[in-house]
């Protein structure tokens, strides 16, 4: 999912956020892709389970 690198000092912070978005809607697009990223940041295991680190988070379903 890594395609260029991108440091903070070649960029200003418009430009970094428009970054962000379209990286959100890369990972954001399916639930395979979604759950690859989570696998890869170590937030859950490839089952779908939630890392032990993570048990007790709390994530609101819906904001508005």
């Amino acid at each position: 999912m890594r395609d260029k690198k991108v440091y903070q000092e070649d960029v200003d912070v418009d430009t970094f956020l428009s970054i962000l978005k379209n990286y959100k809607k890369k990972v954001s697009e399916t639930e395979e892709t979604a759950k690859t990223f989570l696998v890869e940041l170590g937030v859950i295991t490839e089952k779908g389970n939630l890392k032990k680190n993570y048990e007790h988070l709390c994530i609101p379903e819906e904001l508005e």
